[in-house]
């Protein structure tokens, strides 16, 4: 059977798809995938830590105020604020003075390089445990008697820098802002134990006035450090680190490890 031709207009319009068809642009296709840029601490973060650790290592001696306040967890999903003041004297490389006020409880913390003293002022019981080694070593052994984290730890640590910013470490510059009339730069960082901010003066010293970080573990809880005033040209006498006992202070004995300040001590049973 022969073909029939196509009509003149059905051939005019094939011929002009084509022609269209081949001149159009080729369909759009996905845009390729890439990999977000690695998050890293970056220069401004690591330059600032840096500064204050210099700061806070170079100085022989020094003294500190600051209040706390922590989130702790009051059941049905509620959480409540504690607060807290502490005062530090330091003296490099192995005295240290803390006084301590808390929701928690009060008490002090000697330390001179050979024993480790606390004395619950609410219950005027003491007690000593021998103990040697660095300020560092001294707070992480009283972690560990006490039950309890030093917030205050990386500040007096021997490298703070180091402590601070462990491998994994990422943070960068927020902004600027004032703190009781201070200009201060802050910082959002993240390591391995989680998320922590820190404000620091913009000045040369880069001294710490504001911290506050998330606690590791599902309630997610925050804790906050405010420092009122830092003296990094103290002069502490051996008198400061050496501890006296308070008239009619009951002597006691560290209780095992990790009960926590409140429980730490018991009362003696020996004359």
């Amino acid at each position: 059977m022969p073909r029939t031709p196509l009509p003149g207009w059905r051939c005019a319009a094939l011929g002009l798809a084509a022609l269209l068809a081949a001149c159009a642009d080729p369909a759009p296709s996905a845009p390729p995938v890439t990999t977000p840029p690695a998050a890293v601490l970056d220069e401004a973060a690591s330059a600032a830590l840096r500064r204050m650790a210099n700061t806070l290592t170079s100085a022989p001696s020094f003294t500190l105020r600051f209040t706390t306040l922590r989130e702790a967890p009051a059941g049905a999903g509620q959480s409540i604020l504690l607060g807290g003041a502490a005062a530090v004297a330091v003296r490099r490389p192995d005295r240290l003075y803390a006084s301590v006020g808390s929701d928690l409880g009060s008490f002090n913390l000697w330390y001179d390089g050979r024993a480790l003293t606390a004395l619950n002022t609410q219950q005027n019981v003491y007690g000593s445990a021998p103990l040697t080694g660095n300020i560092e070593a001294a707070l992480k052994a009283m972690e560990a008697r006490l039950g309890v984290t030093l917030p205050i730890l990386p500040l007096l640590a021997d490298d703070p820098y180091a402590m601070l910013t462990p491998a994994g470490t990422t943070g960068r510059l927020v902004g600027r802002s004032i703190i009781r009339d201070t200009v201060v730069d802050h910082f959002a960082m993240t390591g391995p134990e989680g998320h922590w901010e820190i404000w620091l003066e913009a000045a040369q010293s880069g001294l710490p006035l504001r911290v506050s970080y998330v606690e590791p573990g599902a309630d997610r809880l925050r804790v906050t450090l405010e420092f009122q005033e830092w003296n990094l040209r103290a002069r502490l006498p051996d008198s400061t680190f050496v501890f006296t006992p308070p008239r009619d202070a009951a002597r006691a004995e560290f209780r095992p490890r990790g009960q926590g300040p409140a429980a730490a001590l018991t009362r003696s049973t020996s004359p």
